[in-house]
Parts: structure tokens; sequence; C-alpha cells
């Protein structure tokens, strides 16, 4: 009787877990990063989905913005565009929107036109 307690109590919470990753709280207190006007997630799968790709993106820029610091130490002058610095085509495209990010080759600086991603 004890094993069948066991797995019963498993199954619920199994159940349980399901259904909260599915359904989430409803949006009540739910998750302070979403944008004004976006629409909210499907579900707590996609909102974790989201966040990661925001987190690809912040990490894209970051290592495009290292490589231009790079090719300046090197060569003391920015790239013309992007494709310069011979990084993947993949990594120069926001993961969330697809847009490829703005470069500035005056100033050297890159940065994303996705809404949200304004500030990386």
């Amino acid at each position: 009787m004890r094993l069948v307690g066991v797995l019963v109590s498993v199954a619920i919470l199994g159940v349980l877990l399901m259904v909260w990753l599915y359904y989430g709280t409803s949006g009540t207190g739910g998750s302070s990063s979403q944008l004004p006007g976006a629409s909210p997630p499907a579900s707590r799968v996609s909102e974790v989905r989201q966040a990661a790709e925001s987190v690809e993106c912040r990490n894209n820029l970051s290592q495009i913005r290292a490589a231009i610091q790079m090719r300046v130490s090197t060569e003391e002058a920015y790239p013309a565009s992007l494709q310069e610095l011979q990084l993947p085509a993949s990594m120069l495209v926001c993961p969330v929107s697809g847009q490829p990010y703005q470069y500035d080759p005056n100033m050297g600086q890159v940065r994303c036109l996705t809404a949200g991603h304004m500030s990386y």
C-alpha cells in the first residue's frame, strides 16, 4: 500500500505541474517582463522561450560589439558592415523578430530594432 500511495502522489504532482506550465496563473500577478501592448504568452513554456530568445539577442549583440572592438584594435577602423566580421549569419539577426541588427559604421554601434530590445 505504501508504494501505491507514493505513485499516486507523484502522478498528482505531475498533473499539477503540467497544468501550471501550460496554463500558468492566467495573468494574475504574472510576469513583470511583458511589454505594454504586447500580447501575453500562450503558456509558461512560450514565456520561457521568449525570455531565452531575448537573452540570445543580448548575447549576439555583446559578441558583435566585442568583434567590432577587436577589429578596431587591430585595424584602427570600424568595419564597413557587420558581414566583414565574418560571424555566422544567424548571429547577425534578432532571434525573436528575425530582423537584421542595425549597424552604424561611422560610430561602430550596433543595436536591435525589435520592440523591447532597443535598450540592449
